[in-house]
């Protein structure tokens, strides 16, 4: 668990890249948070092994190489998660405007699904996507939480 300019987050890993970035409400507690994505995994906790990531991720400095990530999803959340990370910082996007760049037009539902699904807080940028009415409608860690991003970025921070 480390600080960041959006609350403390849990950030985890595998051999093969990052499986976890989470901002943490009202005191949660990180290891059900792993065991649930995660159950027949060893956990072992080593900040000095994430947080250069976290400053990756969060610093003004961006990572000479692009992170890898290892994430499990159906084939759907896949197609809906790159999407995702074809939106440029401080760019938003609609469900239905998702939904139909991956080809579904009429799956505006599941796309918000897929969103809400994934496990990569901030590094897959779900928080650009908002409401037709402009609102910006749901978000795992807190609407509060997703605007501030959405500001951040618009900011030239992100």
């Amino acid at each position: 668990v480390h600080p960041t300019p959006f609350g403390d987050a849990l950030i985890a890993t595998t051999e093969r890249g990052i499986c976890k970035l989470h901002f943490l409400i009202d005191g949660e507690a990180p290891e059900p948070l792993l065991h649930a994505d995660w159950p027949c995994a060893t956990l072992r906790v080593d900040r000095a092994a994430t947080a250069p990531l976290i400053a990756a991720i969060f610093g003004a400095c961006r990572p000479a190489a692009p992170l890898a990530l290892w994430v499990k999803g159906s084939n759907f959340q896949f197609q809906v998660w790159r999407a995702l990370l074809a939106i440029p910082p401080g760019r938003l996007t609609t469900y239905r405007t998702l939904a139909a760049g991956i080809g579904h037009p009429r799956a505006a539902r599941a796309v918000g699904n897929a969103v809400a699904a994934n496990p990569l807080a901030y590094l897959i940028p779900c928080h650009r996507v908002i409401r037709e009415t402009g609102a910006p409608g749901g978000y795992r860690w807190g609407v509060v939480r997703k605007t501030a991003i959405q500001c951040w970025e618009s900011g030239g921070a992100g």
